[in-house]
């Protein structure tokens, strides 16, 4: 090899060098000091990082102001592996705790919507048993008075029929010696008299009246009609001696037309 194309590789290799040395101690720098005209983005790229990586080191408020002499701290690469691996870690424990208190939100939210609708559910039950109470209770009072009114409907023909009873009482008590016959007979009445032309015209009441208007025991429309029974006995045996001779002849004369 010549001299002189030893000397020019010789050359070549210093200035390698020199880039590579350049290079070397560009990336080892710690501090860097900004020069007129510098940019953020220019000293970034001079030590091979982002400007994210310098604002993040330097705490800057602003990535597009930097002054003249000021001291920009550089980062080596364990430095922000971990800066990176931090910030990773901080993301994943908020993004932590985000989930945990949505979880606990919705948990809450859960246990809220359940105890109300269990009491919701629970009102709603001691609402129903309420009502099934109360309709218990009316049916209760409803059969209490349906129970208490049946005696008192059964007593009323009870009282009808006492009623029937002492009405029909002239007839069948006078047929069997009743006060109205008794007294018939004690003021000049006949047997005859009360059998054949008393039961027949009135049924033995005194106070009987037909449609036609008769009235009385012996069912005339003359005064001896009226009045108490002693009086209506007189009348009837002054009519039965006056018109047909005799209380026989009479009782005799109804017998065979029916009337008299």
């Amino acid at each position: 090899m010549s001299s002189k194309v030893k000397q020019t590789a010789l050359a070549v290799a210093g200035v390698a060098s020199v880039f590579v040395a350049g290079s070397s101690i560009v990336n080892a720098a710690s501090t860097y000091t900004v020069k007129e005209g510098d940019t953020l983005s220019e000293v970034a790229n001079k030590f091979n990082m982002t400007v994210d990586d310098l604002v993040k080191s330097n705490d800057l408020k602003d990535a597009n102001m930097i002054f003249v002499n000021q001291k920009i701290e550089v980062p080596d690469s364990a430095d922000l592996a971990e800066t990176d691996i931090d910030a990773s870690t901080d993301s994943a424990a908020n993004d932590a705790a985000s989930l945990a208190m949505s979880q606990a939100a919705s948990s809450a939210a859960a246990s809220s919507a359940a105890a109300a609708s269990s009491a919701a559910a629970a009102s709603s039950a001691a609402a129903s048993q309420a009502a099934a109470d109360k309709a218990a209770a009316s049916e209760a009072a409803q059969a209490d008075t349906t129970a208490a009114a049946e005696p008192a409907q059964q007593a009323a023909p009870a009282t009808s029929n006492e009623s029937a009873a002492a009405e029909s009482t002239p007839s069948s008590s006078n047929e069997a010696g009743g006060s109205v016959k008794a007294q018939f007979l004690a003021n000049g009445g006949t047997e005859a008299l009360w059998s054949s032309v008393v039961m027949p015209e009135s049924g033995g009441n005194p106070n009987a009246v037909s449609p036609n208007g008769y009235h009385g025991l012996g069912q005339t429309k003359e005064g001896w009609g009226s009045g108490s029974v002693a009086s209506q006995t007189s009348g009837m045996v002054n009519y039965a001696t006056s018109r047909y001779g005799s209380v026989e002849n009479a009782t005799a004369f109804r017998q065979a037309n029916g009337w008299w």
